[in-house]
Order: C-alpha cells, then sequence, then structure tokens
C-alpha cells in the first residue's frame, strides 16, 4: 500500500533496508481501503485461522 504515483527510488530504499519486503496484490489498481481489507483476509487465511 503506497502513494497514487508510486513510491520514488529513495523512499523504496529507505524501507528495504528498514526490513520491509515488497509484495504485490497484482496488476490490478485497488483503492487503499480495498487494499487493506484483501491483505487483512490473505493473512487470516495463511495463518490457517478460521472464521
Amino acid at each position: 500500500l503506497g502513494p497514487e504515483g508510486g513510491l520514488e527510488p529513495v523512499e523504496a530504499d529507505r524501507l528495504l533496508e528498514a526490513g520491509f519486503r515488497p509484495l504485490s496484490l497484482g496488476p490490478s489498481v485497488l483503492r487503499w481501503e480495498t487494499a487493506a481489507l484483501l491483505c487483512m483476509g490473505l493473512a487470516h487465511l495463511d495463518r490457517g485461522s478460521r472464521p
């Protein structure tokens, strides 16, 4: 999740240096609200949680 125009190279470098890992949700551009919900759902599934 990031700015509409993407991150500047220096911003991306700083995030990587801080230990962040890049992750793609695919080629679609999502609103941040939708992307946040998708990320939460994927994390929930990844942990083997059940509703």
